[in-house]
């Protein structure tokens, strides 16, 4: 990357800063002015601004607060309803339901107007400010170059208040022809593209190669604070629904934002550290009682095993496990993939209920491992999937894990690769608080039933 690169990547970060101030003061307004009506139906103001806050985490649980091309408070009427009667059935539960049906009608109405002006005024500011200042306008690139892409460039140029400012389509064989677009048409790699043009917004439409060959770079980009939008196959039967956006009369499709560029995956290296802290207190007899077990198997070799494994982002850590097998020269261990013959009577035990891996709570606790999240590999093995294996080294985006979706569907030791890839990636895809938790329920089932090796 070259110098340019860098001062092109520090102003988009500067400015996507400034569009999340502006999301973050919507959130302030709302908790103010929740506070505010609240407050003439309850005693406390302690009271009425924990409710306004409860409030504020519906609609952003709701997706509310998300960065929208097309700004409409009839759109989000729907969702601002139903934070509404979070916050006013919270008042009643805290009031211990006093309140008649027809006052906690008015509380609801009152909470839901208050929602709904604050976006009737705040988005007619910011629609204003995208007409005025081209600051304002986020840089896009739209990948595709046919009948689709010329639409939406249209409705762009028609339509400044969407905040767009499109600044090259992606296409090696445009189906227009490059001098039909008021933009430069560009036959290069989109992450590339996306650094170099400080680009804050990809829309893909459609193009001549497979769709296939989109995912690993819209992964790159993705993590690169780019939001990115999808427009549907046979768009015009696409039912537009809450979770969408929009240009004009073409529907988008948000591609969920990097779960590292989420307030929840901070909650959860928090949850992390106080559970795997919390375990290693509560289990340490049973390391103890492991540790001696490992150490009279073999007498005079190590109790821990360590091995160098790659982590998020290609960054390699230490790994620690009770030993297992026998002991052979460190480098054999690196690229042995068939290591099961050297497992002695208690290593089988230990693999059998999986506490050889209980020691790696405190990779989790050190920040090089998550609970959840893919499996570690190995730098050799990494280097040869990475080269035959498909989005193979996508999975690496997330933290890697002591447990995780493809290993509770049994994609352990000699299983398939390409299913591991697959598995892990979705996992990445569509991570939630939920899905973790499940995927801790169905690993301690797994142990019960001694199918942990």
């Amino acid at each position: 990357m070259t110098v340019r690169d860098v001062a092109v990547g520090e102003k988009v970060r500067a400015r996507l800063v400034t569009r999340q101030r502006s999301d973050t003061l919507l959130a302030g307004l709302d908790v103010v002015l929740q506070t505010a009506v609240i407050y003439a139906f309850v005693d406390s103001a302690t009271g009425a601004a924990v409710a306004a806050i409860l409030v504020v985490l519906a609609v952003e649980f709701s997706g509310n607060y998300r960065t929208l091309i097309t700004l409409s408070a009839l759109n989000d009427a729907p969702r601002l309803a139903a934070a509404s009667v979070v916050g006013a059935l919270v008042v009643e539960f805290a009031r211990g339901g006093h309140d008649s049906i027809r006052d906690l009608l008015v509380m609801i109405a009152s909470v839901f107007a208050a929602l709904f002006l604050t976006r009737v005024v705040y988005y007619a500011l910011v629609r204003r400010r995208r007409r005025r200042n081209p600051a304002a306008r986020r840089r896009t690139i739209i990948v595709g170059g046919g009948v689709v892409a010329g639409e939406l460039l249209d409705s762009i140029d028609e339509f400044p208040e969407l905040g767009l400012e499109p600044v090259a389509v992606i296409d090696r064989d445009p189906l227009l022809g490059a001098d039909r677009f008021p933009v430069p048409v560009l036959d290069r790699p989109l992450h590339e593209a996306v650094v170099e043009l400080g680009v804050e917004t990809v829309i893909v439409a459609f193009q001549h190669r497979p769709d296939s060959s989109l995912i690993s770079p819209l992964r790159q980009c993705d993590s690169l604070d780019c939001e990115i939008y999808l427009v549907p196959r046979l768009f015009e039967f696409v039912h537009l629904n809450s979770d969408m956006d929009r240009i004009h009369t073409v529907p988008l499709l948000r591609v969920r934002r990097h779960i590292n560029r989420t307030w929840y995956w901070q909650a959860k290296r928090v949850f992390d550290v106080m559970v795997a802290g919390s375990a290693l207190v509560l289990l340490s007899p049973l390391l103890a009682l492991t540790a001696v077990a490992v150490a009279l198997s073999d007498r005079g070799a190590p109790i821990l095993f360590r091995q160098v494994r790659v982590g998020r982002g290609g960054h390699e850590f230490v790994l620690y496990k009770f030993r297992s097998m026998r002991p052979v020269d460190p480098g054999a261990s690196d690229t042995d993939w068939h290591p099961e013959d050297r497992i002695g009577p208690v290593g089988r035990i230990l693999r059998a209920s999986s506490i050889d891996e209980l020691p790696q709570l405190w990779n989790v606790v050190r920040g090089d491992m998550s609970l959840v999240g893919p499996r570690p590999e190995r730098p050799h093995f990494v280097e040869q999937f990475a080269r035959s294996v498909p989005s193979y080294v996508d999975r690496h985006r997330a933290t890697v894990g002591l447990t995780g979706w493809s290993a509770v569907h049994g994609l352990r030791g000699d299983t398939s690769i390409d299913d591991r890839a697959l598995y892990d990636n979705f996992y990445i895809q569509n991570w939630s608080v939920w899905l973790d938790i499940k995927i801790l329920l169905l690993t301690v089932r797994a142990v019960l039933a001694g199918t942990g090796s």
